[in-house]
């Protein structure tokens, strides 16, 4: 708001709004192919009329910390998943006879779309922070620095481990490339963490989304919360129909990154940097900022272009 008035605060909440929406879709998604995955008889239609109810329910919640138990519980699930994920790609070297040793820049804009949306997290910040007790909330920063380095360095080794492991036959989802047993094997006990994972992740994607909404479309949220759970209800009724025009896990994963992960994550931040701080950035500051800018507008034409031609093609195809 301090940056660029009202209009900026509005485009700003425009992007949290889409792209935890997007998020939140992404989440059904994998959870609906990999249970797809083991039951084939059962329709994508079928598993949303299962999953969404609760999720419904869940969205209900309307203070973090009211989520904290569901969120311990996805990130246990999570850490449990990679570590068996790690596992499997490390066993399978040693099978693979031709590891990949070229790579084409075809797809790099694909790429970095999707590692764009990687840091989906990026809305939950000020959520978060304003979540903490006021003792502890000045080393916020040092905590969110320690966590995105971490973050970063699963999110490398987890892909590159997947992608020596499998090569070109890397699946979209990692979890379908790990071997089908007749009996409860490691590989259902991995989809199976990552779904509970995402499920419960669901409605603290949705959080800051709704905060937003309450703000613009109700006076006093407090003192209409049917319309509030209404509006919830609404919401997730919304993913649900998106995952029914966009079933494709990797594609939606690069259209939110190529739109709005992009302008929250390079285009605004240097604007307003350069706004707020104008006439006492350094040079180097500058082009800092104007570099950022520069990738997150030629980036995401490029990025929103090549994926409409992804979801032509496959249109086309059915």
């Amino acid at each position: 708001f301090y940056a660029i008035g009202y209009h900026g605060r509005l485009l700003v909440d425009l992007a949290i709004v889409i792209s935890q929406t997007g998020f939140c879709c992404a989440y059904l998604i994998f959870i609906t192919e990999n249970l797809s995955d083991y039951m084939r008889s059962m329709k994508l239609i079928h598993w949303l009329l299962i999953l969404l109810p609760p999720i419904c329910f869940m969205t209900l919640l309307r203070h973090l910390g009211s989520l904290a138990m569901t969120s311990l519980m996805a990130q246990c699930s999570n850490l449990l998943a990679f570590a068996v994920v790690f596992w499997f790609d490390f066993e399978h070297f040693e099978h693979v006879e031709i590891h990949p040793k070229k790579m084409s820049i075809v797809g790099l804009p694909f790429f970095i779309c999707i590692a764009i949306y990687c840091y989906e997290g990026a809305g939950m910040i000020l959520s978060l922070e304003s979540s903490l007790a006021k003792e502890v909330r000045k080393q916020f920063k040092t905590y969110f620095i320690f966590t995105m380095f971490i973050v970063t360095f699963l999110y490398i080794s987890f892909g590159s481990a997947g992608y020596l492991s499998f090569g070109p036959q890397t699946d979209e989802i990692i979890t379908l490339n790990l071997p089908k047993g007749d009996s409860l094997d490691f590989a259902v006990i991995v989809k199976s963490l990552l779904c509970l994972a995402l499920f419960f992740t669901y409605p603290v994607m949705m959080f800051p989304v709704m905060k937003i909404l309450e703000g613009y479309l109700m006076s006093n949220p407090e003192k209409h919360i049917w319309r509030g759970n209404a509006l919830r209800v609404i919401m997730v009724l919304i993913t649900g129909m998106v995952v029914m025009v966009i079933p494709n896990f990797a594609t939606l994963m690069a259209l939110v990154g190529a739109t709005c992960c992009t302008m929250l994550a390079f285009v605004l931040p240097g604007l307003f940097h350069m706004t707020i701080f104008k006439g006492s950035l350094t040079i180097y500051e500058v082009i800092i900022d104007w570099t950022l800018m520069f990738i997150g507008i030629v980036g995401a034409p490029e990025g929103t272009l090549l994926i409409k031609s992804k979801i032509d093609a496959v249109q086309k195809i059915v």
